[in-house]
């Protein structure tokens, strides 16, 4: 029987007014009173996701940043991965469209480079706010991860022009069809996954998954079992086909399988 759940939150764990749903709190509590550990693995940042684990009132590592951040059961920071300040940097160089709005999550800060008031629609439990700031003139020590938003075509396009220039450097992939995400490329979920189990004596064996993104690919294949979403990218879909497919994330689909496959 699985001793560690692992938990994406966006499109996954949260509902789709990204929030925890009651039934999802109890079934989390259920687990941690039989002995079973609860880990949260999300692109968000750390301050971001503090907030809901607060929601929950449950001691839960903290994987943030898509895995450039860990945090432990009391907010203490236990690993971390940057980009190189000079790959930074020049991330930063690269001519955007209009259409793309450019993030930077940096030690405890959010930069953009224009206002976007519907990214902040995903932290309604948090106070956690971007600075709108010039980003190439922005010390870039300490950056943990860039994210693009804006339409999904012109995404593949910026992901491509990354990956041409900086492939070898970089991990880039979707969290969602509107969001791309830049990190280093020792940067996954499974690299930081394999830091908590290691930590906490389990396993990837011991350890099962659930993910609804192109972000969750590593972790999900690491684990013994990986689940994937019913309300999924079909990205990830396509890139998982013989995994198998849950419920989904409004519809309370990790508790759910939770509820009736390992408690």
């Amino acid at each position: 029987m699985y001793k560690v759940i692992v938990s994406d939150l966006d499109g996954t764990l949260l509902t789709p007014a990204h929030i925890v749903s009651e039934q999802t709190k109890i079934t989390i509590h259920k687990l941690l009173k039989q002995g079973k550990k609860f880990i949260i693995a999300t692109g968000r940042h750390n301050v971001d996701v503090e907030a809901i684990r607060k929601t929950i009132d449950a001691e839960i590592y903290l994987i943030t940043s898509n895995g450039a951040r860990v945090h432990n059961h009391k907010g203490e920071l236990i690993y971390s991965k940057n980009i190189a300040t000079e790959i930074a940097q020049m991330i930063t160089e690269i001519g955007l469209p209009e259409t793309i709005q450019a993030n930077i999550f940096r030690d405890d800060e959010w930069f953009v480079n224009t206002p976007n008031p519907a990214v902040l629609n995903f932290s309604q439990d948090s106070t956690f706010s971007y600075q709108v700031v010039d980003l190439e003139a922005l010390d870039k020590a300490g950056i943990a991860k860039f994210f693009f938003c804006g339409p999904h075509e012109d995404l593949v396009a910026l992901a491509a022009q990354i990956n041409a220039q900086y492939g070898a450097q970089l991990n880039v992939s979707f969290s969602l069809p509107e969001c791309l995400e830049v990190m280093d490329i020792n940067v996954n979920k499974a690299l930081a996954l394999a830091e908590v189990l290691r930590i906490k004596g389990f396993t990837m064996a011991e350890t099962v998954a659930f993910g609804d993104g192109m972000n969750d690919v590593e972790m999900l294949q690491a684990v013994d079992k990986g689940l994937v979403m019913g309300n999924a990218a079909t990205m990830l879909k396509a890139a998982l086909p013989d995994f198998e497919i849950i419920g989904d994330s409004a519809d309370d689909g990790v508790a759910q399988y939770i509820e009736k496959y390992i408690l």
